[in-house]
């Protein structure tokens, strides 16, 4: 398959943490300059996160460059500031499986992430709150700190259990074992168990935003690096991982570039597969 001609029918989507970001959360300019020369000749950019609209609009603006948003893993997306924000999916996770979560959470002193109408609730403890520094470092989220049994009965967009990463290993088997017909539960930062609701993934949400501009999935190019990245990759007409990505990452893509996300992998692939025409 060769790139398409350049046109405004044909878009990049990107993950953040990993692909776009450096290791110390820092956009590299090499990768804000390759994008706008991109966006310049007709690509739509569209940027695919785990992270909470407030967390992405930030990143938008460093790009300079108007995107359509998927956000809390395909939880939530929204298309391009200029045309208005119009939400084009929310799909939450079920409230009886919120609740079990927050007693969970509760009853082992975990931080629970809670994602309602773009607010992050969760409640305080001094073990907790060394996560909720960690997560806010990374993300510049801010946490609204309540009593999470107040939120009983809502569907949040999204979840999130923070613990350890050999903790966070653990856990994801016995929630994937448990809960995996019924919610989709997956791994992205180190310290990360997501959880949404069942279908909902970054993969999913791509054929939603695709029609929305117009494309076909042939047409979009996506690049990641975490296991939530992976259906994005393998239903992209073009699915690159970064070098820093894992093996399942890797194997699920087409392409895989030779810098990792802090040596400007996001501008290489842009110079390789979009600016140079190199086959796909």
């Amino acid at each position: 398959m060769n790139v398409p001609e350049f046109s405004d029918v044909w878009a990049w989507f990107l993950d953040v943490d990993g692909t776009l970001l450096d290791d110390q959360k820092r956009l590299p300019p090499e990768n804000r300059e390759a994008l706008q020369k991109a966006h310049a000749r007709g690509v739509k950019v569209a940027i695919a996160s785990g992270r909470m609209i407030p967390s992405i609009e930030p990143i938008e603006r460093l790009l300079d460059i108007d995107c359509a948003i998927i956000a809390y893993n395909g939880g939530k997306i929204v298309n391009r500031r200029a045309e208005g924000r119009e939400c084009l999916q929310h799909r939450p996770l079920d409230a009886r499986v919120a609740e079990r979560l927050i007693r969970f959470s509760r009853e082992r002193d975990y931080l629970l992430n809670f994602y309602h109408e773009d607010i992050l609730y969760a409640d305080d403890s001094p073990r907790r709150r060394e996560f909720m520094a960690i997560y806010s470092g990374r993300t510049g989220a801010r946490y609204e700190v309540t009593d999470l049994t107040r939120l009983i009965g809502t569907a949040p967009t999204k979840l999130i259990l923070l613990a350890s990463p050999p903790e966070r290993d653990r856990l994801h088997d016995t929630f994937q074992a448990d809960l995996g017909g019924a919610v989709n539960v997956t791994k992205s930062d180190p310290e990360y168990l997501e959880f949404m609701a069942r279908d909902v993934d970054k993969g999913t949400a791509l054929p939603i935003l695709a029609a929305h501009y117009g494309l076909s999935v042939g047409e979009i190019l996506a690049m990641g690096d975490a296991d939530n990245d992976r259906l994005l990759l393998s239903r992209a007409g073009l699915g690159v991982a970064v070098a820093n990505a894992g093996e399942a990452v890797k194997a699920a893509a087409k392409r895989v570039t030779g810098r990792t996300n802090s040596e400007g992998a996001v501008a290489e692939a842009v110079e390789r597969w979009v600016l140079g025409g190199e086959p796909w």
